[in-house]
């Protein structure tokens, strides 16, 4: 008789896997944790060759967690997606096998809320161009942009969103929020997202990605912004149309921008966004502290290990 299979894929929980591999273990799983060798996710087939007739159950990254990959997989009970974003998984095909998704939710709020005001720090106190210039020799004296009194919006007003309202309050800026799920009160005001655009000199993206937030920041959208206005994106590459992005960007129609997402990944590279003098770019790193690290990964065993034995 075969042994159950349960993969680990993603990165970060592979990593912390010494530490949770016995328990999973003497449940009579075998834990397999395939190298990436430098790739971000795998494939739906590269996953079902490791075992797809014995998978019960994944802690998975970013990999394609599409029809394919339930249809190949028939004793598959949990996807635990490790971290918050859902959107690479197949959540039709996942009902229509029985199995269950869940994620590790509330686990990143403060280490991307942090993400999103060092980007905005870099932006408008311009730290990495300094920092490069004084290691040629040089002593610039840029100007940069006061934070107290500032408009920021933040677009998702979820774990993320709160904390890093709470982070702007600490600067003294004015803040407001828009999120179409909020219904009772907060401490910051709820506006329309048209409104939030047009008064914020930053805004901020903190909302997942579904069909209705699919770039939602589009042309149309980015017209409705401040000339001076930054964005920053802590949330999902497609959120964003990136090349209306840098059409506005390239036309003087927006300041600045902070990426830590894209909308392919890792960014192309002849991304025309690599050019830009205006933009700061991250690698969808924006949660990777060593205490997040742990935090989720304990959440994402815990989970599974619900589930596997329900």
């Amino acid at each position: 008789m075969s042994v159950p299979l349960i993969l680990v894929t993603c990165r970060q929980m592979q990593v912390e896997l010494p530490q949770h591999r016995d328990r999973i273990e003497k449940l009579g799983y075998e834990v397999v944790a395939p190298d990436l060798a430098g790739r971000q996710q795998f494939t739906a087939a590269e996953l079902l060759a490791y075992g797809g007739d014995r998978l019960v159950g994944i802690i998975a990254g970013d990999d394609e967690l599409d029809r394919t990959f339930f249809d190949g997989a028939p004793k598959l009970k949990t996807v635990i997606r490790w971290g918050i974003g859902m959107d690479s998984v197949d959540h039709d095909a996942a009902r229509n096998h029985g199995v269950t998704v869940r994620n590790t939710p509330g686990v990143f709020g403060r280490e991307v809320a942090d993400s999103a005001f060092g980007y905005i720090l870099n932006l408008v106190r311009g730290y990495i161009e300094v920092d490069a210039a004084v290691r040629r020799g040089e002593w610039p004296k840029s100007e940069g942009i006061t934070l107290a009194g500032a408009q920021l919006g933040i677009v998702g007003f979820g774990v993320i969103g709160r904390e890093i309202a709470k982070r702007a309050k600490g600067f003294d800026m004015d803040v407001v929020a828009y999120d179409p799920f909020i219904t009772g009160q907060t401490d910051v005001p709820i506006v329309d997202l048209e409104k939030l655009l047009a008064i914020s000199r930053f805004i901020i993206l903190a909302c997942p990605l579904t069909p209705e937030t699919f770039h939602l920041i589009n042309a149309e959208r980015l017209a409705l912004a401040r000339p001076d206005a930054y964005l920053v994106n802590v949330a999902r590459g497609p959120v964003v149309a990136e090349q209306d992005l840098i059409a506005a960007l390239k036309g003087g129609r927006l300041a600045g921008a902070a990426l830590d997402v894209f909308e392919v990944e890792p960014l192309p590279l002849d991304s025309e966004l690599r050019t830009l003098p205006n933009v700061v770019l991250g690698a969808h790193n924006g949660s990777n502290t060593r205490e997040g690290v742990v935090r989720a990964s304990n959440a994402a065993v815990d989970f599974l290990i619900e589930e596997l034995t329900r």
